[in-house]
């Protein structure tokens, strides 16, 4: 009977200890998990803080461009009776080349108003009182100056002037150029990452002065934050990292993410409610307390099926640990770069050979955006080959250049490959090879340019123009994308070589080829000389607007070059005369796209263009060549644009 109770006393202590460990298991487990979504939490909203930062710099930055054209116009015409005018003209043009500049104004060295993008009918008011204003005028700082937010008198809403001082010529003070951007932009931007409904984000300067707050809240924009916490503590010891703390505006505990930026010294602040995180929590983990519950009902049962899940995991660690270190093996025995990166495009693993081929080692690269440092040209090329993967592509192939920290530049070639998602999901992660090819890069472009290019001004040649122009052409018709081409003839040019000789003649084109290429620069398009004077471009996925804005800034480069031409009357000066012509697509229905012309599935058979133009290459060359002329015609030295654009109707089945 002893042993019976003794037995007994001891199954109910195993069990109470079995049932104690399972509810001490489980506890921790949800205690880990909620640990871990909170980090989760942090890091991404220290992410949103970056990217809210970084976008700030880059509109404050574009913000800032203008005002030197502004100041440089000012002091050009200083005196002048059309001043007035040229000012306007040039806010006009800024304008519309920085479409998030709320607006854009000159005060006068008494404070007025002289000229806006904003209500005309405000000209000669007096803004001498505005902070930006009596900075300027007391203080002879030259540089563009990012003020405090304030309520606009000409678009009535919060913005951030960014001023700076204008200095006459004589070097008396000449009033002040201020550039706005709207609160409600970074407002608008914030709603974009889709947080919670209590998410908030802040927008300080270095000093501590709030920017914009989102939700907006009037009476916390330009207030004093240095004293806070954030400031206090936590910056001084990291650029970027976790804030919690309690809203002083509307008292609710916030989780936060920050990041200084290094560049203008902003920082940025994005949070999400503690409460809002935790029910989110809650959501997720309902259904594992459901089934923990039934789990301490069953104690066996429980404790039989925690065995069972645990060597499950076991196995499948020891598994994944395996293939991962036959992975590892196999990457760093390459003399290639072998990469991984997560969903997001973050570098989880570099191979050993990063030091060669490279010149990083992969603790620099570990953890960090494959996006990040990276140039324009080669930005443009690999978002271009993760929007396919994103799309469905499996495989992707490329070759960009690349500078080693020591300067150095080579050509890498670099194979992607989508690695299956472990939930069977559309994102998956990128295994990534790369490999030296500069050798071959540099031998293939020197056949290149001797086979493509022309001899005296490095554009390409009509060769390579006509085989471009017909592929550009049927890859818009096919993707329904935009294509403009720009014919270019330098005026009179025969009495420039008449009159200067052609040795003069050679090296005015050259100069004139220049122009074109610092205009014409992405990697998609192509400037070409057609013949003797004559230069042709195209204009990959570019509108008839953006084709006459770069025909533009051709023609006023080359009219800038000042080279004197006395036989081009009235202007004096060697100049251009360029005609312009858009392809556009419409929707209709499609069978078939070819280089000269589209087939169309409709009631009538007719083939699937109206009657606004054709969309072949030969159309679009005619359209160009007739503007040209007109161009001509019209006294030289202007752009003139094509008729109606071709019109490409696309499929809508």
């Amino acid at each position: 009977m002893r042993s019976l109770v003794l037995r007994s006393v001891v199954s109910s202590v195993l069990a109470a200890s079995a049932l104690s460990s399972v509810v001490a298991l489980l506890g921790w487990g949800e205690y880990s998990n909620w640990k871990g979504q909170v980090a989760s939490v942090e890091k991404s909203l220290e992410q949103t803080a970056e990217a809210l930062t970084q976008h700030a710099d880059d509109l404050i930055e574009m913000s800032r461009l203008p005002l030197s054209s502004l100041i440089v116009e000012i002091r050009d015409n200083q005196g002048s009776p059309d001043l007035q005018e040229k000012i306007d003209e040039l806010i006009m043009r800024q304008l519309k080349a920085s479409p998030t500049i709320r607006t854009l104004s000159y005060l006068g060295p008494d404070g007025k108003l002289v000229a806006t993008s904003a209500d005309p009918h405000a000209i000669g008011s007096d803004y001498s009182e505005r902070d930006y204003f009596q900075y300027h005028k007391s203080s002879p700082f030259p540089l563009a100056v990012l003020g405090k937010p304030v309520k606009s008198r000409l678009s009535y809403e919060w913005v951030l002037p960014i001023s700076q001082r204008v200095v006459f010529a004589d070097g008396s003070f000449g009033g002040v150029v201020v550039s706005t951007i709207p609160v409600n932009h970074f407002i608008n931007f914030f709603r974009n990452f889709g947080l919670g409904p209590q998410a908030s984000f802040l927008l300080v300067r270095g000093d501590g002065m709030v920017l914009a707050r989102g939700p907006m809240a009037e009476n916390v924009l330009g207030t004093d934050m240095s004293s806070q916490a954030l400031f206090t503590d936590d910056l001084k010891k990291y650029p970027s990292g976790a804030h919690h703390y309690r809203s002083r505006n509307d008292g609710i505990d916030r989780i936060g993410g920050f990041y200084q930026s290094t560049r203008t010294g902003i920082v940025g602040l994005a949070a999400e409610s503690e409460r809002d995180t935790f029910l989110k929590w809650v959501a997720t983990a309902k259904i594992r307390w459901f089934y923990g519950g039934v789990l301490l009902l069953v104690a066996a049962l429980a404790f039989l099926y925690w065995r069972r899940q645990t060597g499950l995991k076991e196995a499948n660690a020891r598994l994944l640990e395996a293939r991962e270190a036959e992975f590892r093996l196999l990457a760093e025995s390459s003399s290639d770069v072998i990469s991984r990166f997560d969903e997001n495009g973050i570098r989880e693993y570099v191979s050993p050979s990063s030091r060669n081929i490279l010149g990083l080692p992969p603790e620099q690269l570990i953890g960090k955006s494959v996006f990040a440092n990276m140039p324009p040209e080669t930005l443009l090329i690999v978002k271009a080959a993760a929007e396919r993967m994103l799309a469905g592509s499996r495989h992707e192939k490329f070759v960009t250049p690349h500078r080693k920290p020591d300067g150095t530049e080579v050509w890498l070639e670099t194979a992607l490959s989508a690695l299956p998602a472990p939930d069977g999901g559309s994102a998956s992660r990128v295994v990534a090879v790369t490999r030296d090819v500069t050798r071959h890069k540099l031998e293939q472009d020197a056949l290149d340019l001797l086979a493509n290019s022309d001899e005296l001004t490095r554009l390409s040649n009509r060769r390579l123009f006509n085989i471009r122009f017909d592929e550009m052409m049927l890859s818009a018709c096919q993707g329904g994308h935009c294509l403009s081409l720009l014919m270019i003839d330098a005026d009179r040019f025969k009495l420039y070589n008449d009159t200067y000789g052609h040795a003069a003649g050679d090296e005015c084109l050259r100069q004139i080829a220049g122009i074109i290429r610092q205009c014409v620069r992405r990697p998609g398009d192509i400037a070409a000389r057609y013949g003797g004077e004559e230069m042709a471009v195209l204009l990959s996925g570019t509108d008839a607007s953006g084709a006459q804005d770069v025909a533009e800034a051709i023609r006023t480069g080359i009219e800038a070059l000042a080279i004197p031409h006395e036989n081009n009357g009235p202007f004096g000066r060697v100049t251009v005369s360029i005609g312009t012509a858009t392809y556009s697509a419409r929707p209709a229905n499609i069978v078939a796209v070819t280089a000269t012309g589209i087939t169309a599935d409709n009631d009538s058979g007719e083939a699937g263009l109206e009657p606004e133009g054709a969309a072949t290459a030969e159309a679009l060359f005619s359209d160009a060549d007739a503007a040209l002329y007109k161009a001509k015609s019209r006294g030289r030295n202007r752009v003139v644009a094509g008729g109606k654009p071709a019109v490409l109707l696309r499929s809508v089945n």
